[in-house]
């Protein structure tokens, strides 16, 4: 593999998770497409659940005390059952039937991202006693799919981010417990490609790449997130997914 070519999927993973750091979300789902022109989208999305198992384990191990094991144990309960779904789905299909779905996945969580911003920006809009029922009954449902697309292109974070922000609300506890998870969904899904012998030394020279440049990213995160808006960078992304979604089916 060419220098040019580790350099490339490093940087372009360090700068959409320096984003994903800042605002919470959002650093798989930038760096897919861009990767996926790289190296393939199979390659991309093996090293991303290696890459993302060690920096989520990091994170989880030193803020353990703040996770929330009740929201884990729940979001568990409905997220494996659509693992292997995922996973199965993402190993038979084409490449192009899996950007397809990818984009419009990223179309949708843009799109509601845009929606959710403008509509709580108003002092009226509060959910209603209906609107909550409701929600509280898709739940699992929007857990269990969440759990088929990190099968899938190891970001389910949108579905899982709708259930955890309703039940954490300290952030060290969010991202701790979003964190915890991402180590035990991704170490299932590492564990599986490696019986299936799926690793391959391109795979693993990319990780051990990229790992040091994820952690910058952490790291630089950390010291930016109190001194930016996030809200601006969150209108931002959500524009952004909603474009990258469309190059992404083109």
């Amino acid at each position: 593999m060419k220098l040019i070519t580790l350099i490339l999927f490093a940087m372009i993973v360090m700068s959409t998770y320096l984003i994903e750091g800042i605002i919470g979300f959002g650093g798989t789902l930038l760096a897919l497409p861009l990767v996926s022109n790289v190296v393939g989208m199979k390659t991309a999305v093996d090293v991303l659940v290696i890459v993302i198992l060690f920096a989520s384990a990091w994170v989880s191990i030193r803020d353990r005390n703040y996770i929330d094991l009740k929201v884990l144990k729940w979001i568990l309960l409905f997220m494996l059952p659509g693992l292997p779904v995922g996973m199965w789905l993402f190993a038979v299909l084409p490449e192009k039937p899996l950007k397809i779905a990818l984009g419009i996945f990223m179309i949708f969580v843009g799109i509601k991202g845009l929606y959710t911003a403008f509509k709580f920006s108003k002092a009226s809009s509060r959910p209603s006693k209906k609107d909550s029922l409701l929600a509280k009954w898709l739940m699992p449902l929007s857990l269990f799919l969440g759990g088929i697309i990190h099968g899938a292109f190891t970001c389910g974070g949108p579905f899982v981010v709708i259930y955890a922000k309703k039940h954490i609300t300290h952030k060290t506890s969010f991202r701790a417990t979003l964190c915890a998870l991402w180590t035990l969904l991704n170490g299932i899904m590492l564990t599986m490609s490696f019986l299936r012998h799926d690793l391959s030394q391109e795979i693993i020279l990319l990780s051990i790449w990229t790992l040091p440049f994820m952690v910058f990213a952490i790291w630089l995160a950390n010291l930016l997130h109190h001194k930016l808006r996030a809200e601006i960078f969150t209108h931002i992304v959500n524009a952004a997914l909603i474009g990258s979604g469309i190059l992404m089916m083109l």
